[in-house]
C-alpha cells in the first residue's frame, strides 16, 4: 500500500510527486501529495475528468497555469485551485520560471483504500516503464495492451480522458481490459512501488 514518504519522479519532464498522506492518514477518502514541477515541465496528465472526485490544489511555490472547464488560468504562490467532480480539467503546471511546488488534496467523497493504491500505483508505474524506455513521446505505453490496462484502472476509478467518449473508455476497458489481464497486464506493477 502506497503510504506517506513515497516518491516517484518522471524522467522525462523530472516532475516529483511525493505522498504527503495516503490512504491510512485520510481513512482512505483521498490524498495528500506535493508535486514539484521544473522550469518548462508540461502538465502531469492530459485533460481530464473525475465524475466522483474533488481536488484542491494549493500553489506553495512559483507561477502556474491549469485548465478548468475547458478555459486555461493562471495561479500564483498562496492560490488555492477547486476542481469539482464533473468538469474537463488538466492539473497544474509551471507557467513561470524556476521550480513551481502545489499540493494537492483528493477528496473521493467515501472511503476507497483501492484507489489511492491504484492510482498513484499508476503514475508510480508508468514512470516506472519511461525510465525502462516503455513509454513513447506522448506520455502512453508503448504496447497497446498495457494502455489498455492503464487505462482500465483509471477508468474503475471513475477517471476519464477528456478527448475520448466516456462510454467508449467503460466499452475498451470491460472487454479488452480483461483481455490484457489475462496475459498478464496490469495498471500498477508492484515493482515500481518500491
Amino acid at each position: 500500500m502506497i503510504q506517506a514518504g513515497f516518491e516517484s519522479t518522471d524522467p522525462f519532464t523530472e516532475t516529483r510527486l511525493v505522498v504527503i498522506e495516503g490512504a491510512k492518514e485520510t481513512d482512505g477518502r483521498g490524498w495528500v501529495i506535493e508535486v514539484h514541477c521544473p522550469e518548462e515541465a508540461p502538465p502531469m496528465l492530459p485533460e481530464h475528468v473525475h465524475l466522483t472526485w474533488t481536488e484542491t490544489f494549493e500553489i506553495l511555490h512559483g507561477e502556474a497555469r491549469y485548465v478548468l472547464g475547458s478555459k486555461e488560468r493562471f495561479a500564483t504562490t498562496g492560490d488555492t485551485i477547486i476542481m469539482p467532480a464533473g468538469i474537463k480539467q488538466i492539473h497544474p503546471w509551471n507557467g513561470g520560471t524556476g521550480e513551481m511546488v502545489y499540493r494537492q488534496m483528493n477528496d473521493f467523497g467515501r472511503s476507497c483504500p483501492e484507489a489511492v493504491h491504484d492510482v498513484l500505483g499508476a503514475f508510480a508505474t508508468i514512470n516506472g516503464m519511461a525510465r525502462e524506455g516503455k513509454i513513447g513521446k506522448k506520455g502512453f505505453p508503448k504496447n497497446p495492451l498495457q494502455i489498455v490496462a492503464t487505462l482500465t484502472t483509471f477508468t474503475k476509478h471513475e477517471t476519464f480522458d477528456a478527448a475520448i467518449p466516456i462510454s467508449a473508455q467503460r466499452i475498451v476497458s470491460a472487454s479488452f481490459g480483461r483481455l490484457a489481464e489475462m496475459l498478464g497486464y496490469q495498471g500498477v506493477y508492484p515493482r515500481y512501488l518500491k
